[in-house]
């Protein structure tokens, strides 16, 4: 059973147009699929059962269940189709962290309550909350994928290091190792904007991101509206052509192996791909880490690394002519030199890592 959290704490940018219509698509491939629906505004619900929908028991009794009870998954089912259940979400869930508070073991009520489920499923999504709180962690702690929804806009990487932040925290602080890929969402070809911002992401997420790309669509709102997932709705469109090959590319698990393949990751210096150039630094203990040097007018503000992997090694790739450029790394606001690269050159306050990029 894979359980996979969609994540993202920007609004707007479709992570729970994907969560349903991710969910939809597995199960139209005979895949056994639960759709947890973490967010208060129940939206996920709602594109699935439609406003007004009638349901005896949400997410909420599970985590919070009555003093001294007990609220099993199955008590709170919602049946969706032949292979797709919902646990369905409602507005008394933006009470939880407050109910929570103080007690023992709250960040890991959703991972206890789901590890009773056994073998039940091949796949549980959840659709996580627009913001990084107690119910996030809940969803974090209980998965082993992320996917991370990002929207083509000014904004799409606004924020994000700080949902990556949260995430190393869960891998580190508590023993939990997470897979995140990145998704681009909301993607019109017709617009130069859109391939500007596709190549900012590619830059930033290297091979952590999914070859499936999720198109604008006006047939993904309409299918909301009516309380439907696309492949209901209108299985001839292409954004439920995007969701299907999402889901197949899920289903192959590719991207797993090729994020285990090194369980101990090294830093390279920094070398040349498609794009720019690459820079990786391995801090296994960093809560951030940075980029300077002359190709940004020393700014680290300007070039946050990701540590997409989960296990420490630190990556970004920047777009450069040739020449030799002068950087160093900045790691939890301490200036270092690049421990995998022993070239340095004099500077005016010590010496710099240096490279040339031909």
């Amino acid at each position: 059973m894979r359980v996979v959290a969609v994540a993202n704490q920007k609004g707007g940018c479709g992570k729970t147009t994907t969560a349903i219509n991710l969910s939809a698509c597995l199960a139209q491939k005979k895949q056994r699929v639960l759709l947890v629906d973490l967010d208060p505004q129940g939206h996920s619900t709602i594109g699935l059962l439609g406003t007004g929908s009638d349901f005896q028991a949400s997410v909420y009794d599970l985590l919070c269940p009555p003093e001294g009870g007990n609220v099993a998954v199955q008590q709170v089912l919602e049946t969706i189709s032949e292979h797709l259940d919902l646990i369905p979400s409602e507005i008394i869930l933006s009470a939880a962290e407050q109910k929570l508070a103080g007690k023992e073991g709250r960040e890991y009520r959703l991972r206890s309550a789901l590890s009773g489920l056994g073998d039940d499923y091949d796949f549980i999504i959840i659709d996580c909350p627009p913001n990084l709180g107690l119910l996030t962690f809940n969803a974090l702690l209980a998965a082993s994928e992320v996917v991370i929804p990002i929207d083509i806009s000014y904004f799409s990487l606004h924020g994000l290091s700080k949902l990556l932040e949260t995430i190393n925290l869960v891998s580190k602080k508590c023993g939990h190792s997470l897979i995140m890929n990145a998704l681009v969402t909301n993607y019109d070809r017709r617009l130069r904007l859109s391939e500007e911002i596709l190549t900012a992401v590619k830059r930033n997420f290297n091979e952590h991101l999914f070859t499936s790309i999720i198109s604008t669509s006006v047939k993904l709102k309409e299918a909301i509206a009516f309380g439907k997932p696309v492949t209901e709705y209108s299985p001839s469109s292409s954004g439920c052509r995007d969701y299907m090959s999402l889901s197949e590319e899920i289903i192959r698990g590719e991207y797993l192996s090729e994020n285990t393949e090194v369980p101990f990751p090294e830093a390279q210096s920094p070398r040349k791909i498609k794009g720019g150039v690459l820079f990786s630094c391995f801090a296994p203990d960093a809560q951030a880490v940075h980029l300077a040097g002359d190709f940004n007018k020393w700014n680290p503000a300007k070039e946050p690394l990701f540590n997409l992997s989960g296990r420490g090694l630190w990556q970004k790739s920047v777009p450069l002519q040739p020449g030799e450029y002068q950087y160093k790394y900045v790691i939890d606001g301490n200036w270092v030199l690049d421990p995998a690269n022993p070239k340095t050159i004099p500077g005016p306050v010590g010496p710099n890592s240096v490279f040339e990029y031909e």
